[in-house]
């Protein structure tokens, strides 16, 4: 039966395991199933659970990431072990059977990584569009092709989306300036002599959980940044150890995370210094195989500390280089030092921008609403003039209608034989043209009605979409 060619998905899995799986470029669990898949197909070997988790390319998987094809079972090509090999008689002879096809060349299919890079190499723009529901996936291609250096020199891939017209598309276009910089190396001191006090707070610290061995190696690289930062104007605090509860745990918030905190104008950034442990298959004792022949349950792993630190900003919000740093077989944590200041002025140098935008939006938004309450008071002023005036039409018209009654009176009284009855009526008559003049807006002194006051109640009905009482509040009573 012929074996199913890879999807997708499976293609960049197996193409990311082939890479050394790195770090960074998938999120969740998905991934490790698509590899269960492979592992099923003889394509890759999967190891352990969850932190133990490892995946390796085999040479089946290393064939099929190269020509986009299983290799060729030579099983296949083989006489069935029922089926009778012809006699020397009836084998046809060298020179009458036929010369073999030659063999094509294996082409090696691009990865979806390549492909994408393929892609926008040959967009006139650097651009191509993609569905909205692939954004997640473009932007882990993006990932490795910056890892393995498959972007070219001075260029990032990026993926940008839009989740209210639900579009999406991949750019290549250059660096920003700031990743382009040559960055000063931040010296190290040798030795913690003449330390700050924020350093000297942090050799105490109960809590600070790295071994001895490696401890002053992290005070050094904690004093260094201090005194770089102070040297290029900013502050450095020390954090206080997060407080216990009265049963001993620990109550940790976002406020009191991290060892050190650095002061960049009025934004603080919270600082950790940690040491990276590696897990070791656990050694049974005695006692211990005796638990686990009887079916309980057994450490398997030890975790022991390495010489590897790492520095880690635990402070939330926009992010240029990252947030965390670690020592590698090519790059010590010294050397990225200058990095992890840089990436404290960049963001301290984003929200300096978007502060400035946000005081420029609360300026319009104050404009707007007043120019939106300057309009309110004049329609809240014609709306009480229109009803004074609909109201003194109503009078004028009423007694314009009292008069032609009266005036129908008089007549009426004159035609009237009885002298006490014409009396009455005329007397009627006359009181029935006072009244006129009394209720009669032009018998009265005309001048234009006073505004009324314009409290935020009475405005809000001509506000629009503004609240009466500010440009920063919602409520609308």
């Amino acid at each position: 039966m012929p074996r199913l060619p890879l999807n997708t998905a499976q293609l960049e899995v197996l193409t990311w395991v082939r890479d050394g799986a790195p770090d960074g470029v998938y999120e969740g669990y998905e991934h490790r199933i698509v590899a269960r898949a492979l592992h099923n197909r003889g394509l890759v070997e999967v190891k352990g659970h969850g932190k133990q988790w490892q995946a390796s390319i085999t040479e089946d998987g290393a064939y099929y990431a190269d020509h986009g094809d299983y290799p060729p079972q030579e099983d296949s090509e083989r006489p069935a072990a029922d089926e009778k090999a012809p006699s020397p008689a009836e084998r046809p002879s060298r020179d009458s059977a036929p010369a073999p096809a030659p063999r094509k060349p294996a082409v090696r299919k691009q990865g979806p990584t390549a492909a994408m890079m393929t892609a926008l190499l040959a967009a006139p723009d650097n651009r191509i569009e993609i569905d909205y529901d692939e954004h997640h996936r473009y932007e882990q291609l993006a990932k490795t092709a910056e890892r393995f250096k498959k972007v070219p020199e001075g260029m990032q891939v990026t993926v940008e989306s839009d989740w209210r017209e639900r579009t999406a598309c991949v750019r290549l276009h250059p660096l920003p300036e700031w990743r382009m910089r040559v960055l000063d190396p931040v010296p190290v001191p040798a030795s913690l002599r003449g330390a700050s006090e924020v350093v000297k707070n942090l050799r105490d610290r109960e809590d600070f959980e790295i071994s001895a061995s490696e401890k002053n190696r992290a005070l050094r690289l904690a004093q260094a940044l201090v005194a770089e930062a102070e040297l290029r104007g900013h502050k450095a605090k020390f954090i206080k150890p997060p407080p216990k509860d009265r049963w001993g745990y620990v109550q940790k918030y976002d406020r009191n995370q991290g060892h050190l905190m650095l002061v960049l104008g009025p934004d603080e950034y919270r600082l950790s210094l940690f040491q990276i442990s590696k897990n070791f298959e656990h050694v049974l004792s005695k006692t211990e195989a005796k638990r686990a022949e009887q079916g309980h349950w057994v450490q398997k792993w030890d975790v022991v500390p390495t010489e590897r630190l790492g520095i880690r900003v635990e402070t939330h919000g926009v992010s240029f280089w990252g947030s965390e740093w670690k020592d590698t077989a090519d790059r010590p944590l010294e050397d990225s030092l200058a990095q992890v200041l840089q990436e404290l002025e960049l963001r301290h140098e984003a929200e300096e921008r978007s502060r400035e935008a946000a005081e420029r939006a609360r300026i319009e938004r104050q404009r707007r609403w007043e120019i939106a309450r300057e309009q309110a008071v004049q329609e809240l002023t014609d709306s009480h003039r229109a009803k004074e005036l609909a109201e003194q039409a109503k009078r004028w018209k009423r007694a314009a209608d009292i008069r032609e009654y009266a005036d129908a009176v008089e007549q009426r009284a004159l035609a009237e034989p009885d002298d006490d009855a014409r009396r009455e009526a005329l007397e009627w008559a006359q009181w029935t043209r006072e009244y006129a003049d009394r209720v009669d807006p032009l018998r009265q002194r005309l001048r234009l009605p006073e505004p009324p006051k314009a409290t935020e109640k009475a405005l809000q009905p001509f506000m629009g979409g503004w609240s009466a009482y500010g440009p920063e509040s919602t409520y609308r009573g």
